[in-house]
C-alpha cells in the first residue's frame, strides 16, 4: 500500500503542475453542453458524463467532462472552459479541481499502509 501511495503521489505531481499550468496560461471561454455520454459508477450503476462544445476561429471543438456522475446532464447549459491558443482543441474545465484528488488518495494510501505496517509490529 505503501509503495502504491507513494507510485500515485508522483504520478500526480506531475500531473497537478500540468494542470495548473494550464488554468494560469490558457485563455478562458464559454462551451455549451450538447450531450453525454454513460460512464460507469461503484457497483455497476450507470452515470453520466456530459459533452461540451465551444467555438474557436469559427472551428466547432468538444470536450467531456472528466468524472461520472449520477446527477443528470442540463442540455444548453454553459460552463466555462479553457483552451490552448496555440492549440484550441487542448481544452481544460475552467476551476476544474479534479486533479487535486489522485494526491490526496496517493497520500491516504500511504497513510493507510504505514498504519497497516505499524499494527503488525
Amino acid at each position: 500500500m505503501i509503495v502504491l501511495g507513494v507510485v500515485i503521489s508522483i504520478w500526480s505531481v506531475g500531473n497537478f503542475k500540468s494542470n495548473a499550468e494550464k488554468q494560469k496560461t490558457y485563455i478562458e471561454t464559454t462551451a455549451t453542453i450538447v450531450d453525454y455520454e454513460e460512464c460507469n459508477l461503484d457497483e455497476g450503476e450507470v452515470g453520466t458524463r456530459f459533452i461540451a462544445e465551444y467555438r474557436i476561429d469559427r472551428n466547432t471543438y468538444q470536450i467531456k467532462e472528466n468524472g461520472c456522475s449520477n446527477a443528470p446532464v442540463k442540455l444548453k447549459k454553459t460552463v466555462k472552459i479553457k483552451y490552448n491558443p496555440e492549440n484550441p482543441e487542448d481544452a481544460v474545465f475552467a476551476g476544474d479541481i479534479s486533479h487535486y484528488l489522485m494526491p490526496i488518495i496517493g497520500v491516504i494510501f500511504t497513510i493507510c499502509g504505514i498504519v497497516l505496517i505499524r499494527k503488525k509490529n
